[in-house]
């Protein structure tokens, strides 16, 4: 009877563990982003929602820094996943791939700046041949930018990382 109960035990242990690991799988089959790679930058108050598009009691942070699970889109939307059942709307921020490096303007003349939109900072450039600090890589319009500011990115095609 003590065998029959052991196994019996151990067979409930492994069936519910099993179950258990099968319920922590977050990514989407047809989402992009491999799981906890990619993290979203918050750039405006951003009010998540639930994966029904139900308005939720969590509002994040501008300048907070979230790991994504997976993309989703609703309609015309694209949404980054931040826990099992919260969702933040692309436009609230920024996707970005942590890459800690330095980079080195490789133009002759001055390289423009961008912000995470991908919009020509007019006022600010970087000299040529000098070397920046980089912690974020973005990509905007099938094109890569280094973090080089808060807000500030310069391209890859004008810099070597």
């Amino acid at each position: 009877m003590k065998k029959i109960t052991t196994y019996l035990a151990v067979f409930v242990g492994l069936l519910f563990g099993a179950l258990t690991l099968t319920n922590t799988t977050t990514v989407k089959a047809d989402s992009p982003l491999p799981a906890g790679r990619y993290s979203f930058a918050v750039t405006n108050k951003a009010q998540t929602t639930d994966m029904q598009g139900n308005v939720t009691a969590t509002v994040l942070d501008a300048g907070s820094v979230w790991k994504i699970n997976s993309e989703y889109t609703h309609g015309n939307q694209t949404y980054f996943q931040l826990a099992p059942n919260l969702l933040v709307n692309q436009n609230d921020g920024y996707l970005y791939l942590p890459s800690v490096g330095t980079v080195t303007i490789s133009t002759k003349t001055p390289a423009p700046l961008y912000d995470h939109n991908g919009k020509l900072i007019t006022d600010r450039a970087l000299s040529p041949k000098s070397s920046w600090y980089t912690d974020r890589t973005i990509f905007r319009d099938k094109m890569t930018f280094y973090r080089v500011a808060t807000d500030e990115f310069v391209s890859l095609a004008d810099a070597l990382g």
